[in-house]
Formats: structure tokens, C-alpha cells, sequence
């Protein structure tokens, strides 16, 4: 099965988003319970400084965004692997990863774990590295073949069903 993929920033932005997504939500919980029970629990002088800190702190959280934003642009931007059409071809014997600028091929047992969500396989090579394979250039039958390889193959993945 042979499947060509381009990866846009836009899809960059959204995976990356969509991953640190909790982090960011239990952060902004974390602080926003602490600030609360400050406010409630504090005099008028108190409450005043919990407004002001608030105000910093939301300034604070929109300087992360706009800062993550940017670099994750400065990323993919330096990144021309990244950005190339790639196409994957999977067989039982191996994954077969061609871009403009590179050819690789790996076997299947040296996978270290494979990943399945809504919109991304995440095909890892190690603990850090990775190949993202957007889905969307899947039809439902490859999906399925490739679930299929995968697992016939025994490996560590965590695919939807």
C-alpha cells in the first residue's frame, strides 16, 4: 500500500496544539483554583493585588501562545524534510519512506511503538522520533490494511478501533 502525504503548517499547528492541549488546560485550572481561593479568602487590599495578578497572568498566558505559535513556525519552517511530499509505502516486511530530499526503509521490528488518533498515525522509530502520517490521505480501506499490518506484526501500538 502506497500513500503520498504533504504535511502544511496549518497541520503542524493543529497536532501540536491538540497535544498540548491538556498540559495547557491544567495549567490555566491549577491557577485559576489558586487565584479563586486567594480572592475569596483575602481582604479589599488582597483582592486587589488577585485582580492585578490575574490580568498579569492572562498577559502572560497570551505571550506564551503567540510565543508558541512563532516557534512552532520557526520549526517547520527550518524543518524542509518536514514540508516535502513524502510518500510511505508499508508492506509486511517493512515501511518505505521516500521525500523529495531522502529515501529510508525500516523493518517493522524496528518500530518502537505506533500511535493511532483522529487525524494522525504516529509511526515512532524511538522514544523521541517519530513519523507523522496525516490520515487524511487514507481512504477506510487502507486504514483498516494498515491496522491490519500492524497488527499482525505484534507491535506495541495503541490503534483505534
Amino acid at each position: 500500500m502506497t500513500i503520498k502525504t504533504r504535511i502544511t503548517f496549518k497541520d503542524f499547528l493543529k497536532f501540536n496544539l491538540k497535544n498540548s492541549l491538556p498540559r495547557i488546560v491544567i495549567f490555566i485550572l491549577i491557577v485559576t483554583t489558586l487565584l479563586g481561593l486567594n480572592f475569596y479568602n483575602a481582604d479589599q487590599y488582597t483582592q486587589e493585588m488577585l485582580r492585578s495578578a490575574s490580568i498579569w497572568f492572562l498577559l502572560f498566558f497570551a505571550f506564551i501562545v503567540i510565543r508558541s505559535y512563532f516557534k512552532l513556525k520557526k520549526v517547520f519552517t527550518s524543518n524542509k524534510t518536514i514540508q516535502e511530499e513524502i510518500i510511505y509505502t508499508f508492506t509486511d516486511n517493512e515501511i518505505q519512506t521516500k521525500g523529495e530530499t531522502f529515501d529510508v526503509d525500516f523493518s517493522w521490528d524496528k518500530v518502537f511503538l505506533v500511535k493511532e488518533n483522529k487525524e494522525w498515525f504516529l509511526i515512532y522509530q524511538s522514544n523521541t522520533i517519530m513519523s507523522m502520517i496525516p490520515k487524511k490521505f487514507f481512504s477506510s480501506q487502507e486504514i483498516f490494511e494498515l491496522r491490519k499490518i500492524i497488527s499482525n506484526k505484534k507491535i506495541k501500538a495503541k490503534l483505534k478501533s
